[in-house]
């Protein structure tokens, strides 16, 4: 599965970030639980995480008292680290080495949050007639490569430990946790019981 872009459209006029490499700074990581999933006619169990991205760089007013913000782009990934896992292929690209299986057991994803990189950028035409900005690939800042201090302070929420940083969470993302599967299972949906570890190789979601 690619990476898609967790974006709002509104009737305003969107800043895209321009095509190429931005820096960038992840600065929240959400658990959007497990939720069936078709690709190339299959229907499969996937657990999903949205890794949003700071553009320092890259500036609009979405409120007048604050002035200009840093634009923000999200991607969602399949919650796995498998050998083929996009997610896996980003993170090393991001950290600059692969993985070893040790560290494969052992990762925990919030480790990225506030962590800069390079976010690969391009636009596509929608349906509509719109022109969207998408987060294709990330990779290591180059030596020497400086980005600037976060504007936004770094957040995760997990279903697991909700509902620590809810209110923080987006509303279709939000409507996304409820149906999923691991809101489902739990007894009392404010305090699911249902694992946010990224699952690795061949253990199943």
């Amino acid at each position: 599965m690619g990476l898609t872009v967790g974006t709002t459209e509104t009737n305003k006029k969107r800043t895209l970030v321009p095509e190429g490499n931005h820096v960038a700074r992840c600065i929240s990581i959400i658990d959007l639980g497990t939720a069936d999933s078709e690709w190339k006619g299959e229907v499969k169990k996937r657990k999903r995480v949205m890794f949003t991205f700071e553009f320092p760089d890259h500036t609009a007013v979405f409120r007048e008292e604050d002035g200009p913000q840093p634009l923000g782009r999200s991607v969602t990934y399949t919650a796995s680290l498998s050998q083929k896992a996009k997610l896996r292929q980003d993170l090393q690209a991001w950290r600059g080495r692969a993985f070893t299986a040790d560290e494969l057991m052992k990762f925990d994803l919030q480790n990225v949050l506030g962590v800069p990189c390079l976010a690969n950028v391009q636009h596509k035409e929608n349906a509509n007639g719109t022109t969207s900005d998408r987060i294709v690939g990330l990779s290591a800042l180059p030596k020497g490569l400086q980005c600037p201090d976060s504007a936004n302070e770094p957040w995760a929420y997990s279903i697991d430990q909700h509902p620590k940083n809810w209110d923080k969470v987006p509303s279709w993302a939000k409507e996304d946790i409820l149906a999923s599967d691991d809101m489902a299972a739990s007894e009392v949906t404010d305090t699911p019981k249902q694992s946010t570890e990224v699952t690795v190789d061949e253990v199943p979601f």
